[in-house]
């Protein structure tokens, strides 16, 4: 066997996509590093030389794709040329167009899955809940919206997003238009 250096960010991406093909396949549960490990055709050394363990690879992936996620919904809110009701329409259509292009969709939302999934949902609030809070302070003091607590207004719209993403049986369509009635609201409604 002819050893082939790659660059380590590279290798460490390679791993990571590999973990999450089988995790995909396998399941999370069933997947070792050492198969992981097979998979590329490396020894398992290899595999803890970038991760410390399964769980930490898991993470590092999750963490990776929870960024990916909110790349597009950032610049969406960071957005100050558009008012806020301008944002909130436009993230309205990314959040029923976005999750079906996304790379690992299909992992998420795989029967079985559904913790996981919820914890993805919860990384990705955790990870735009500040972002979102400083761009209504801003729009704020604008004097485009009055919020009097901005920090539990931004918790409620994130977090509560995720009980009406996770209820069954209801379109994505039907979801985003149920959480924009909320947001309306919250946010809108006192304009």
């Amino acid at each position: 066997m002819v050893r082939i250096s790659k660059a380590p960010e590279v290798r460490k991406q390679e791993i990571l996509e590999t973990a999450m093909k089988l995790f995909y396949i396998k399941g999370y549960e069933k997947t070792s590093m050492a198969d992981i490990a097979k998979e590329m055709d490396v020894v398992p050394g290899l595999c803890y030389r970038y991760f410390k363990s399964k769980q930490d690879l898991f993470d590092t992936s999750m963490n990776q794709y929870v960024e990916e996620c909110s790349q597009k919904f950032l610049e969406v809110i960071r957005d100050d040329k558009k008012t806020l009701e301008q944002r909130i329409d436009y993230m309205a259509n990314l959040m029923e167009t976005q999750e079906e292009n996304s790379r690992y969709h299909n992992f998420y939302h795989k029967n079985g899955n559904e913790d996981l999934h919820q914890q993805l949902m919860i990384k990705i609030a955790k990870y735009l809940t500040p972002i979102v809070s400083e761009e209504l302070k801003k729009i704020s003091l604008k004097g485009e919206v009055q919020v009097e607590n901005i920090e539990m207004v931004v918790n409620f719209i994130m977090y509560g997003q995720i009980g009406i993403l996770s209820c069954v049986g209801i379109s994505m369509k039907e979801k985003v238009k149920e959480i924009r009635k909320y947001i309306d609201l919250l946010l809108l409604s006192k304009l």
